[in-house]
Protein backbone atom coordinates (compact mmCIF):
# COMPACT_ATOMS: atom_id res chain seq x y z
CA UNK A 1 0.00 0.00 0.00
CA UNK A 2 2.79 2.42 0.91
CA UNK A 3 4.84 1.84 -2.12
CA UNK A 4 1.64 2.11 -4.66
CA UNK A 5 1.29 5.71 -2.61
CA UNK A 6 4.49 6.53 -2.95
CA UNK A 7 5.40 5.47 -6.49
CA UNK A 8 1.93 6.20 -8.61
CA UNK A 9 -0.06 9.06 -8.94
CA UNK A 10 -3.66 8.65 -9.00
CA UNK A 11 -6.48 11.43 -10.60
CA UNK A 12 -7.66 12.06 -7.20
CA UNK A 13 -3.92 12.61 -5.93
CA UNK A 14 -2.93 15.28 -9.38
CA UNK A 15 -7.14 16.91 -8.60
CA UNK A 16 -5.83 17.60 -5.07
CA UNK A 17 -1.75 19.00 -5.89
CA UNK A 18 -3.47 21.46 -8.54
CA UNK A 19 -6.11 22.85 -6.12
CA UNK A 20 -3.13 23.29 -3.47
CA UNK A 21 -1.59 24.89 -6.19
CA UNK A 22 -4.13 27.07 -7.23
CA UNK A 23 -4.78 27.64 -3.50
CA UNK A 24 -1.68 28.84 -2.88
CA UNK A 25 -0.56 31.14 -5.66
CA UNK A 26 -4.06 32.62 -6.10
CA UNK A 27 -3.55 33.81 -1.87
CA UNK A 28 -0.55 34.97 -2.11
CA UNK A 29 -1.63 36.90 -5.93
CA UNK A 30 -4.67 37.83 -4.51
CA UNK A 31 -3.10 39.51 -0.91
CA UNK A 32 -0.51 41.74 -3.47
CA UNK A 33 -3.15 42.30 -5.91
CA UNK A 34 -5.57 43.84 -3.41
CA UNK A 35 -2.57 46.12 -1.84
CA UNK A 36 -2.02 47.33 -4.62
CA UNK A 37 -5.37 47.81 -6.11
CA UNK A 38 -7.45 48.55 -2.94
CA UNK A 39 -4.60 49.42 -0.60
CA UNK A 40 -5.20 46.37 1.47
CA UNK A 41 -2.75 44.45 3.96
CA UNK A 42 -0.57 47.09 3.66
CA UNK A 43 -0.42 48.41 -0.03
CA UNK A 44 -0.03 51.69 -1.21
CA UNK A 45 -3.37 51.73 -3.50
CA UNK A 46 -3.45 51.82 -7.08
CA UNK A 47 -2.92 55.67 -7.48
CA UNK A 48 0.11 55.26 -5.76
CA UNK A 49 1.26 51.80 -7.36
CA UNK A 50 1.01 53.35 -10.67
CA UNK A 51 2.94 56.24 -9.90
CA UNK A 52 5.74 54.35 -8.52
CA UNK A 53 5.64 51.46 -11.49
CA UNK A 54 6.46 54.53 -13.97
CA UNK A 55 8.70 56.28 -11.10
CA UNK A 56 10.82 53.80 -10.48
CA UNK A 57 10.38 51.05 -13.71
CA UNK A 58 9.68 53.29 -16.22
CA UNK A 59 6.49 51.38 -16.63
CA UNK A 60 3.02 52.99 -19.07
CA UNK A 61 0.28 54.07 -16.84
CA UNK A 62 -1.61 51.23 -18.79
CA UNK A 63 0.75 48.38 -18.00
CA UNK A 64 0.88 49.63 -14.57
CA UNK A 65 -3.13 49.15 -14.30
CA UNK A 66 -2.94 45.92 -16.11
CA UNK A 67 -0.35 44.46 -14.18
CA UNK A 68 -1.87 45.14 -10.66
CA UNK A 69 -5.05 43.44 -11.74
CA UNK A 70 -3.61 40.77 -13.40
CA UNK A 71 -2.59 39.77 -9.80
CA UNK A 72 -5.83 41.23 -8.03
CA UNK A 73 -8.29 39.32 -10.62
CA UNK A 74 -5.74 36.51 -11.53
CA UNK A 75 -5.17 35.50 -8.16
CA UNK A 76 -8.94 35.49 -7.46
CA UNK A 77 -9.46 33.35 -10.52
CA UNK A 78 -7.13 31.11 -9.16
CA UNK A 79 -7.92 30.37 -5.82
CA UNK A 80 -11.26 29.47 -6.92
CA UNK A 81 -10.12 27.75 -10.41
CA UNK A 82 -12.38 30.31 -12.32
CA UNK A 83 -10.99 30.91 -15.96
CA UNK A 84 -8.45 29.00 -14.79
CA UNK A 85 -5.91 28.68 -17.63
CA UNK A 86 -6.63 32.56 -19.05
CA UNK A 87 -5.92 33.61 -15.91
CA UNK A 88 -2.86 31.47 -15.48
CA UNK A 89 -1.55 32.87 -19.13
CA UNK A 90 -1.69 36.24 -17.41
CA UNK A 91 0.11 35.85 -14.21
CA UNK A 92 2.94 33.57 -16.39
CA UNK A 93 3.29 36.91 -18.68
CA UNK A 94 3.01 39.27 -15.69
CA UNK A 95 5.37 37.51 -13.43
CA UNK A 96 7.80 37.12 -16.29
CA UNK A 97 8.24 40.78 -16.89
CA UNK A 98 8.39 40.80 -13.00
CA UNK A 99 11.15 38.14 -12.79
CA UNK A 100 12.79 40.45 -16.03
CA UNK A 101 12.53 43.72 -14.11
CA UNK A 102 14.30 42.20 -11.03
CA UNK A 103 16.66 39.79 -12.21
CA UNK A 104 19.30 42.79 -12.57
CA UNK A 105 19.61 42.64 -8.87
CA UNK A 106 19.90 38.84 -8.92
CA UNK A 107 18.00 35.33 -8.41
CA UNK A 108 18.44 34.63 -5.12
CA UNK A 109 18.17 36.88 -1.64
CA UNK A 110 16.28 40.04 -0.87
CA UNK A 111 14.39 41.30 -3.65
CA UNK A 112 15.55 38.65 -5.89
CA UNK A 113 13.87 37.09 -9.06
CA UNK A 114 13.70 34.06 -7.18
CA UNK A 115 9.67 35.18 -5.72
CA UNK A 116 8.54 35.90 -9.21
CA UNK A 117 9.90 33.35 -10.78
CA UNK A 118 8.58 30.31 -8.51
CA UNK A 119 5.12 32.31 -8.85
CA UNK A 120 5.86 32.12 -12.80
CA UNK A 121 6.44 28.56 -13.06
CA UNK A 122 3.57 27.86 -10.85
CA UNK A 123 1.60 29.75 -12.98
CA UNK A 124 2.93 27.93 -16.37
CA UNK A 125 2.16 24.39 -14.43
CA UNK A 126 -1.48 25.25 -13.68
CA UNK A 127 -1.71 27.21 -17.83
CA UNK A 128 -0.87 23.25 -18.70
CA UNK A 129 -2.99 21.19 -16.42
CA UNK A 130 -6.27 23.78 -15.96
CA UNK A 131 -7.76 23.42 -13.11
CA UNK A 132 -9.13 20.18 -12.85
CA UNK A 133 -11.65 18.46 -11.15
CA UNK A 134 -12.05 20.65 -7.95
CA UNK A 135 -12.33 24.01 -9.70
CA UNK A 136 -15.07 26.05 -10.25
CA UNK A 137 -14.13 25.28 -14.03
CA UNK A 138 -15.46 21.91 -13.54
CA UNK A 139 -18.44 22.85 -12.92
CA UNK A 140 -19.06 25.62 -15.34
CA UNK A 141 -17.43 24.04 -18.53
CA UNK A 142 -18.10 20.03 -18.05
CA UNK A 143 -16.31 18.23 -20.29
CA UNK A 144 -18.19 16.97 -22.78
CA UNK A 145 -18.93 13.06 -23.95
CA UNK A 146 -17.33 12.98 -27.26
CA UNK A 147 -14.23 15.33 -26.28
CA UNK A 148 -13.94 13.13 -23.05
CA UNK A 149 -13.75 9.95 -25.51
CA UNK A 150 -11.05 11.38 -27.88
CA UNK A 151 -8.73 12.07 -24.80
CA UNK A 152 -9.48 8.95 -23.44
CA UNK A 153 -8.65 7.04 -27.25
CA UNK A 154 -5.70 9.27 -27.72
CA UNK A 155 -4.59 8.37 -24.64
CA UNK A 156 -4.66 4.82 -24.69
CA UNK A 157 -2.90 5.08 -28.08
CA UNK A 158 0.22 7.00 -26.67
CA UNK A 159 0.48 4.31 -23.51
CA UNK A 160 0.62 1.27 -26.07
CA UNK A 161 3.17 2.86 -28.31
Amino acid sequence: MLTRYLTQTSTRQMNMAVLLLRIAIGIILFAGGSGKVLGWFGGKGLEATVISFQEHMGMPPILAYLSCFTEFLGGFCLAIGLLTRPAAFAVTINMAVATMEVLPKGFIGPGGAAYPFCLMMVALALLLTGGLAYSLDSFIFPPSSLVHSLRQSRSMRIVNT
